[in-house]
């Protein structure tokens, strides 16, 4: 009787490992499908950090504004972003649009030696036709104009003013 009770559990055990392995596994991967998941909403929201993933919700009770990387935007300076200039009210999300046939980034800044630069928001490298957004929720910004720039063209550059509601 006790070798039979062996011979089955040395079918069982391994077949028992197997399977917690298997749900394991698939646990594992559903945690990280849901994860990434999480991720890519939380990425379309646009307060970057922790290497680029964004993290800042955005408030779509208000409306959005629009920029526009322009066509050519890599030689036309403070015309690159079109409106060069944009009120924004605290809360406001603003969403720029790579409408440029090159890579452009859309960075916090006056320029890439700005001991602040990327602080309050960076894009990373655009490609054509992508876009990115912000939420401008930091009180400490309102009644101030913040510029901003291409991290891969520093000529480049526009400005947000924060209007005080």
């Amino acid at each position: 009787m006790t070798f039979m009770v062996q011979k089955i559990m040395m079918v069982i055990i391994p077949c028992l490992t197997l399977a917690t392995v298997t749900l394991m596994t698939t646990l594992s991967l559903a945690t990280i499908d849901k994860q990434m998941i999480v991720l890519a909403q939380l990425n379309s929201n646009n307060n970057t950090s922790l290497e680029g993933i964004n993290l800042q919700p955005q408030n779509l009770t208000n409306k959005t504004t629009e920029i526009t990387i322009v066509e050519g935007a890599s030689t036309l300076q403070n015309k690159a972003f079109s409106p060069e200039s944009t009120n924004v009210k605290l809360g406001q999300n603003v969403t720029w649009t790579n409408g440029d046939s090159q890579f452009h980034t859309v960075t916090f800044g006056k320029d890439p030696d700005d001991p602040n630069v990327a602080n309050e928001f960076d894009s990373k490298a655009l490609s054509p036709g992508e876009k990115f957004s912000h939420v401008f929720n930091n009180m400490s910004l309102a009644g101030t104009d913040l510029t901003y720039f291409c991290q891969i063209h520093p000529a480049m550059t526009g400005i947000i003013n924060i209007v005080q509601t």
